[in-house]
């Protein structure tokens, strides 16, 4: 009996562990299959993921080909524009061209005068007097080889007639230029100093800027003239700009021009370059001892042939301010006060 107690427990204990074992099997088999499913699902979830991204990537793409495509169209557009507004200009530049040409054929200033020191100093007083309500009247001052347009502002040169400017360019004085232009036109005129103006100014008010060039008119400069003409010439040396302190006429024996050819016309011309070039000895000689005595010169003035000008200044030390004036002095006809007063006056343009 109690052996047979003994064996259903024991049968029963092994029912047991069995159908444990067996819940637990198909308990872990369940568990799998979710833990499956749910990597199934993530990597689906990845999937769909990857295909928004390429789809989104492919968007991208093919908006920024559309925008590639559209840059090389306006690309095209802007350069063909480009090239056309260049054959425009060029064409418009060419245009321009011919019709300076053509007008600077016509046009001419109104007219020139030399006025000497006196002279150019009762006109500034004139100027001085002259007043407008606004600030109407222009002043600029132009060293050598300056431009109007590279003085003044650009609006301001815009209200300068193209007329004037183109006049004044025209001018080429080794002294430079002061302008005195009212916009109204009724004072348009240029004076070329007898010394250089060394700065650039300008100013646009109610009247016009004449101190500057009083004041270089009143310096005390000191001054070496030469007036070189073949066979007669001038030399002096004024220290104050006012009375020549040192002076000589050189005189020697120049054969005139010969108008005959052949053999005999060949022959006289040298002997005239010989003659010329004894002459500019002498000329040198006296220029060597005037610049011995005088060591301290503001500046030299040279007038007259331009082929000896040249020669004298191989001659002359290089520190010294050079001043080429155009003149018609004839050293046989003028004083020395007249020569004075000619090479140091000043030249008037009407514009």
């Amino acid at each position: 009996m109690e052996g047979r107690q003994i064996n259903d427990r024991k049968e029963k204990k092994e029912v047991s562990e069995v159908t444990k074992k067996g819940l637990s099997t198909i308990l872990g088999k369940i568990s799998g299959k979710e833990q499956l499913e749910l990597e199934i699902d993530r990597l689906n979830s990845q999937v769909i993921k990857l295909e928004l991204n390429l789809q989104s990537a492919k968007n991208q793409l093919e908006k920024k080909e559309i925008l590639a495509k559209q840059a090389v169209s306006d690309r095209q557009e802007a350069e063909t524009f480009l090239n056309q507004e260049r054959i425009r200009t060029r064409t418009l530049s060419h245009e321009l061209e011919t019709i300076r040409a053509e007008s600077e054929g016509k046009l001419k200033f109104h007219g020139t005068e030399n006025l000497s020191l006196q002279a150019v100093q009762a006109y500034l007083f004139k100027l001085k007097s002259f007043h407008a309500p606004a600030d109407d009247l222009l002043t600029a001052y132009l060293p050598p080889s300056t431009r109007l347009s590279g003085v003044i502002s650009e609006k301001a040169l815009e209200r300068v007639e193209e007329e004037t400017r183109t006049l004044l360019d025209r001018l080429d004085s080794e002294t430079g230029l002061v302008l005195f232009y009212d916009l109204h036109r009724m004072v348009c005129e240029a004076i070329a100093p007898p010394f250089p103006i060394t700065s650039p100014a300008w100013q646009l008010r109610h009247s016009f800027e004449v101190s500057l060039l009083e004041e270089s008119l009143s310096k005390d400069y000191r001054v070496l003239v030469l007036v070189l003409h073949a066979g007669e010439s001038f030399i002096g040396f004024a220290p104050d700009a006012q009375v020549f302190d040192t002076e000589q006429l050189i005189r020697s024996s120049v054969k005139e021009k010969h108008s005959k050819g052949g053999f005999s016309q060949r022959r006289f011309e040298r002997l005239r370059e010989e003659d010329i070039a004894h002459h500019m000895d002498k000329v040198l000689e006296a220029l060597d001892r005037i610049l011995e005595e005088n060591k301290f010169i503001d500046c030299v003035i040279l007038s007259g042939d331009f082929q000896l000008i040249g020669e004298i200044r191989k001659r002359l030390p290089l520190n010294l301010e050079i001043i080429e004036k155009p003149s018609d002095i004839r050293v046989e006809k003028a004083g020395s006060e007249d020569i004075l007063r000619a090479v140091l006056s000043s030249r008037r343009y009407l514009l």
